[in-house]
């Protein structure tokens, strides 16, 4: 009962909290409004909560909604760009990689810690890998978190002050919506989730519906859209799970790992910035699509930025999945390549575990 009471104080602390940001017209509203309502209940004590289940069941919308920019055209041009695609996600891994050891140094943790809390990848994966690796698992989870929340905080709103914005129509919420079409593609996307998740993709929630989705478009099809209230709830549970991983004995614990994490996160911030701008220039792409999609944030809060903002979202999301595949694949091997005295030695127990 009690746990019933926090879930529903948490979706209806971030509601409105992404009402109120809706209401004064800022970027992302619902995914952010909700994000910071929560976080700021959490620190204040609240016993605000948010269900994994909820979040992972309406990833899928998520996923369908972006996967309907994946016109046939759009397909080609992806296809043309794919040593873009490839160039970026490499550029972002070695921004990550390089500011590791500052990190080390600030924060005074091992080598472990370090690499794979600064390495732009899911929390969840990353603080797994880190203790498989002899470091620990608990800072690796709360650099990960900041990261995504200071880039899903900052990055639309300063794209927003900077004018980056496009002209690329909300495609999802044009169409018509159609209750057999949609529950089509969301029976078809949430068995592609689930497949990907036993594949042992964590971010196949969202890339499975996003497949299933785009694979449709992309050969001239449109089984339904999805309409704007559809999305304001898939967006608002999100921002809610992001929002309930804060808390005050967190945060306490790490309080000295902390400020160093954040200066990392600006950094790879900066470091990813000035790699996207470079790419834009180079390729000639729009420098807003490309900015966003070498941004070191979460696929679909960067790809719902790019929706919002009317940006490319196809682009987007194809940087954005290349860079997860190849965290997943290059990490590790990596991290043992260039530390190899350490990835020899056995895990160790974190702090409390």
């Amino acid at each position: 009962m009690r746990r019933a009471q926090s879930l529903l104080l948490g979706i209806g602390i971030g509601a409105l909290g992404g009402a109120g940001f809706a209401l004064l017209h800022l970027p992302l509203p619902w995914l952010i409004g909700a994000l910071v309502a929560v976080a700021a209940a959490r620190l204040a004590g609240l016993p605000a909560e948010a269900s994994g289940r909820a979040r992972n069941l309406l990833f899928g919308v998520v996923g369908i909604a972006l996967g309907l920019y994946f016109t046939p055209a759009t397909a080609r041009l992806m296809l043309e760009n794919l040593p873009l695609l490839v160039l970026a996600a490499l550029a972002t891994l070695a921004i990550g990689g390089a500011l590791s050891l500052p990190l080390a140094r600030m924060a005074r943790v091992d080598m472990a810690t370090a690499w794979f809390a600064a390495i732009p990848g899911g929390a969840a994966d990353m603080a797994m890998l880190a203790a498989a690796y002899g470091g620990k698992p608990a800072p690796v989870a709360v650099a990960q978190l900041l990261r995504v929340c200071l880039v899903v905080i900052l990055t639309p709103n300063l794209m927003a002050l900077l004018g980056l914005h496009g002209d690329h129509p909300a495609i999802a919420a044009a169409l018509p919506f159609s209750v057999p079409g949609f529950l089509l593609l969301y029976a078809a996307g949430l068995a592609a989730a689930l497949l990907s998740v036993r594949l042992g993709l964590r971010a196949g929630w969202l890339l499975g519906p996003l497949a299933v989705s785009a694979a449709v478009t992309a050969s001239g099809h449109t089984l339904s859209g999805v309409p704007w209230w559809l999305s304001a709830i898939a967006q608002v549970v999100l921002g809610t799970q992001l929002g309930a991983a804060f808390d005050r004995s967190t945060l306490k614990r790490l309080r000295s790992f902390a400020p160093a994490s954040l200066l990392q996160v600006v950094l790879l911030m900066l470091g990813c910035g000035l790699v996207g701008l470079a790419l834009a220039l180079v390729t000639g792409r729009p420098a807003g699509a490309v900015l966003l999609g070498t941004a070191p944030g979460g696929v679909a809060e960067m790809s719902l930025t790019a929706k919002s903002l009317g940006l490319d979202v196809a682009l987007v999301v194809t940087l954005h999945v290349t860079r997860i595949f190849l965290v997943a694949l290059l990490t590790p091997p990596v991290f043992r390549l260039l530390h190899r005295r350490q990835a020899s030695r056995p895990p160790l127990p974190a702090p409390g575990e």
